[in-house]
């Protein structure tokens, strides 16, 4: 699982995740649902790192 590393890759992932979810669960296969956990850890991760601001306060503190 590659990481996401610039907004731009963010947005696509985003808009990837919309696409597959629009489909409803009565359509959407196993493998769509294998690729919207995946990009959902991605996309989790990248707000992680992004926007926890704790983790630059901690910084910051030392």
């Amino acid at each position: 699982m590659d990481a996401i590393t610039t907004v731009e890759q963010y947005r696509k992932v985003l808009l990837r995740i919309n696409m597959l979810m629009n489909k409803g669960s009565q359509r959407i296969s196993c493998e769509e649902m294998s690729e919207i956990r995946i990009l959902r850890a991605q996309a989790s991760e990248y707000e992680r790192v992004r926007y926890d601001f704790s983790l630059v306060a901690a910084t910051n503190e030392n």
